[in-house]
């Protein structure tokens, strides 16, 4: 059996990108989402092999609609308000170690 990988890149809402790589398993293909930036895991669903065992033909679209716009909507808040907070704390230090000098 050949080993093969099928890789997209593709926005998921306004500003964020997910990678979504399709790789072989056992009994099915497995497809991961992870955020470009980060490299978190979003989702990662199973998809079925065509017949006789084939890569299944899977667009981007098709992997984005089995995670969910919710899911995936709900990430992209997570991960931009976790840099928000980064780079509050970042600015916060800045401004605490000017006032010491």
């Amino acid at each position: 059996m050949t080993v093969s990988y099928l890789s997209f890149r593709v926005p998921y809402s306004a500003n964020r990108e997910c990678v979504i790589i399709i790789k072989p398993q056992r009994q099915a293909y497995q497809a991961l989402c992870v955020d470009a930036a980060t490299r978190l895991t979003i989702g990662s669903p199973s998809v079925q092999r065509d017949s006789g065992g084939a890569r299944p033909q899977v667009s981007a679209a098709d992997v984005i609609g089995m995670i969910g716009s919710y899911r995936l909507a709900s990430a992209a808040v997570d991960l931009e308000a976790n840099e928000l907070a980064d780079r509050s704390r970042r600015i916060s230090s800045q401004l605490r170690s000017r006032r010491r000098l």
